[in-house]
């Protein structure tokens, strides 16, 4: 049985996922993450056998920690680095273009009746989950311009 928490890295597969993306050079990272966001979209179909909602909503953070107002996210994934858990991940620079692909992929996977919020056995983990969702949101939502 794997781990799965209520943080944008808390689940072991989000762990598995931004080890991957550690594996691409800094500036191909956007890159890789906008492949992800169009199959997401392109192959909704596919939830559950090639793609799932803890990867989509690591995938997001990853983009929004580097944007303004992603300064929370982005410490986490500062302490992940200096927990030697993963590779340092972030983007280079702020990558706008991706906030609304982000934002889209974000909400088909934990909307409000998403599965991201499904099964949580309390709630405390359903809150929490749906704070990270939120915050999430709001960055991705003002990074891409759009009013929120």
């Amino acid at each position: 049985m794997g781990t799965f928490g209520t943080g944008p890295f808390s689940s072991d597969g989000a762990m598995d996922f931004l080890g991957e993306l550690a594996e691409r050079p800094p500036e191909r990272r956007g890159s890789a993450l906008a492949r992800m966001f169009l199959f997401v979209k392109d192959n909704p179909e596919l939830l559950w056998r090639e793609f799932f909602p803890d990867e989509v909503v690591a995938a997001a953070a990853v983009v929004a920690a580097a944007l303004p107002g992603g300064q929370q996210i982005d410490e986490q994934l500062e302490a992940l680095v200096e927990q030697d858990l993963v590779p340092d991940v972030r983007l280079p620079a702020p990558a706008s273009d991706l906030a609304g692909a982000a934002l889209q992929a974000l909400t088909f996977v934990a909307g409000p009746e998403g599965p991201w919020h499904q099964g949580w056995t309390n709630d405390t983990d359903a809150a929490e989950a749906r704070e990270t969702i939120a915050v999430l949101s709001r960055v991705l939502t003002l990074g891409a311009g759009a009013p929120e």
